[in-house]
């Protein structure tokens, strides 16, 4: 392995641990501390504070670090002889369901979580609110970590054969 295959290994490690941290943190989020607070009858207002400040900066960090390592994870990927028309389709597919998550969580969400947000609006406004809460990007972000084995087992098939 030369240099440039050992950058992509570290680049290719920091874009999984961002994944990881981000849906993984999104899973405690929904699975762990919410039922926990919800059984406790809620927390103080500063700590609620202090835990959406911590999260916000973990997911707006794992945000830029998968930007960045995906766009040039995506260019070695597709510039190689092992890129197959299969193969960009899932990455396309990929890329889609990232970019909603990173747009809920940028713009969406902006001014606070979907679930606290009006119930009014019939079902577009409710559609809308369950495809852009807590719940769904998690399922989306477990979607795209899956979407990530398919990819390499992409490559592995175009390099086998």
């Amino acid at each position: 392995m030369g240099v440039l295959d050992w950058i992509l290994v570290v680049i290719r490690w920091g874009h999984a641990l961002s994944a990881v941290a981000w849906v993984g943190g999104g899973a405690f989020y929904l699975l762990v501390l919410r039922p926990a607070i919800r059984r406790s009858q809620g927390i103080p207002p500063d700590t609620g504070a202090a835990i959406r400040d911590e999260f916000r900066g973990l997911v707006t960090t794992a945000i830029a670090v998968l930007l960045l390592t995906g766009a040039i994870l995506s260019v070695a990927r597709l510039t190689s002889d092992a890129a197959t028309i299969p193969y960009a389709a899932v990455l396309g597919v990929k890329i889609a369901l990232a970019l909603y998550m990173f747009y809920v969580v940028r713009i969406v969400r902006r001014g606070g979580y979907a679930e606290q947000q009006g119930a009014g609006g019939g079902w577009p406004r409710r559609a809308a609110r369950r495809l852009s809460s807590p719940m769904a990007l998690l399922v989306i972000g477990i979607v795209v970590i899956g979407l990530s084995d398919v990819l390499d087992a992409l490559i592995e098939d175009a390099l086998a054969a």
